[in-house]
């Protein structure tokens, strides 16, 4: 009967003999109930003599294609992708290296007629193109990189059509001098959590073609949490084939299903690990606020393994993008019993106004307030805020800060005096902000047309007087919108003085009377 179910399902499958083997799509199944999308199990089977392409997976997902045949367990398929080592691709010369992001962007492409270059596929829900690039409107690319990573990941091609597919080419070199990082504050400005993304600029017959590759996000989904040009705020946005639309909600359902199956593996995965430990033997490490809890006892490090660790010290971090980085708060023992140092969570400026405009809770409020001595360069950061959730008073603080050990003395000094109520960022200007300052205490609250307006307001709000304010909220509203005005036009000078204005506004709304 087995024989003859197998022979009925070889015949289903269009042949008697499959190219795959049942531990092949065993494995595959197991990699499939991980999410591993098509393309990265392909690298895994794919051979010179055997290709696996998308279709075949797809009919082991759908049970098509080696129906019946169980997915391999979880350690068989952790076991295959240890030892696992890719060989390396085979050209006519001999062994080819893989292809570059340029490599992989001019293969798109294919010449028509008179030489003219268009994109062979068209758009497509992993292909965007953009005729023109604006370097200082970002809000465009930003859509479209929050639209793929919520998909597939995907491409956006810069200087071609999107109906014609037709290369017309960029008309300047302002993308190819663009820093990745200024991109990156404009992503940031918008979008929470940060997709991860690369860019380049390629010759596509004799013409500049810009592009931005975007990766999938592994826990979905990105949200718009600053709104934009076409970005409303908590808006999902999602590529569909040739656009970037609102996610629909089946599509959004899928999402968050994969979202809640992936997390509840992982939950699985470590309730077994604890059970074959042993609840009296296992420690919980939260990677959100770095605390280690091991059932009441010290955490120890064997002396060898603590010479090959790199600790993060304050003042020593060297942040290598992309990397992955475990901080470490208070003190861990090595074996002989000596004291290893840890480090500090890290906190940056922009971490201090985010925080602070978007009136989030922060873990460690004592952190914030010593950061402002320790941590930054710059003369004003809010600091009442952080106070208020430490239920600090003035002299608490004050007390805090002279506890700060720092080279700064000045800035503490001045800090220390700012607690105490002896210094303000309060600053009133003439001209412009100072028309704009009237107007706002009128009730007019109008947003910034442009960054120089940005910067206008941002001055014009240094003068808020304490009596008679305007609303907290309208106030760091604006303020909000006058960050990312900034922010997307690249103007980052103007940015000292919107950290003036939000100290302002801290003294107003949350300095203890």
């Amino acid at each position: 009967m087995a024989s003859g179910q197998a022979t009925l399902r070889e015949k289903r499958e269009g042949r008697m003999g499959r190219s795959v083997s049942d531990e092949e799509i065993g494995l595959i199944r197991a990699m499939l109930a991980r999410d591993m999308k098509n393309r990265d199990i392909q690298f895994y089977f794919n051979r010179q003599d055997r290709p696996v392409n998308s279709g075949r997976i797809t009919g082991i997902r759908q049970d098509g294609y080696g129906a019946g045949i169980p997915a391999a367990s979880d350690e068989a398929l952790d076991a295959f992708l240890a030892k696992f080592k890719a060989g390396p691709i085979q050209g006519p010369g001999g062994p080819v290296a893989p292809p570059t992001d340029d490599g992989r962007i001019a293969a798109l492409f294919s010449s028509k007629k008179d030489n003219e270059w268009r994109l062979t596929s068209g758009e497509t829900d992993e292909i965007e193109c953009k005729r023109e690039v604006d370097v200082k409107k970002l809000a465009p690319v930003v859509r479209a990189i929050a639209g793929m990573a919520n998909n597939k990941g995907g491409v956006i091609l810069l200087g071609v059509e999107d109906k014609s597919g037709r290369v017309v080419g960029l008309t300047s070199d302002d993308f190819a001098k663009l820093d990745l990082v200024k991109l990156t504050s404009a992503v940031k400005a918008h979008l929470q959590p940060t997709p991860s993304f690369r860019k380049g600029v390629i010759e596509v017959g004799g013409l500049q073609v810009g592009y931005v590759c975007v990766e999938p996000l592994v826990d979905k989904p990105v949200i718009v949490h600053r709104p934009g040009d076409r970005l409303d705020d908590g808006a999902i946005l999602f590529r569909y084939p040739a656009e970037s639309a609102p996610i629909k909600f089946g599509d959004l359902r899928t999402l968050l299903d994969a979202r809640d199956a992936r997390r509840l593996r992982a939950l699985v995965d470590v309730t077994r690990k604890i059970a074959d430990i042993g609840v009296e033997n296992s420690a919980v490490l939260n990677v959100a606020d770095g605390s280690l809890e091991v059932a009441g006892r010290p955490m120890q490090i064997d002396q060898a393994l603590v010479d090959q660790i790199n600790f993060i010290k304050e003042g020593q971090f060297d942040e290598v993008a992309g990397a992955p980085t475990l901080k470490l708060l208070g003190e861990i023992t090595a074996a002989g019993g000596e004291k290893v140092p840890g480090g500090r969570r890290l906190i940056t400026d922009d971490d201090v106004l985010r925080n602070f405009l978007d009136q989030e809770s922060v873990l460690v409020p004592f952190e914030y307030i010593r950061f402002a001595v320790a941590g930054t360069n710059r003369d004003w950061v809010p600091i009442f805020y952080f106070g208020n959730q430490a239920k600090l008073s003035r002299a608490e603080m004050a007390g805090l800060l002279e506890g700060v050990a720092t080279t700064k003395i000045k800035a503490k000094a001045k800090m220390i005096d700012r607690a105490l109520g002896k210094q303000s960022a309060l600053a009133n200007h003439t001209g412009t902000p100072a028309k704009l300052l009237a107007a706002i205490l009128a009730g007019d609250r109008e947003e910034p047309a442009d960054a120089k307006a940005a910067g206008n307001i941002a001055l014009a709000l240094q003068g808020i007087p304490a009596e008679g304010a305007p609303s907290k909220e309208e106030m760091l509203a604006l303020l909000k919108v006058c960050v990312t005005t900034l922010v997307e036009a690249g103007q980052v000078a103007a940015m000292s003085s919107v950290y003036r204005a939000a100290g302002r506004l801290d003294e107003v709304y949350f300095a203890p009377a």
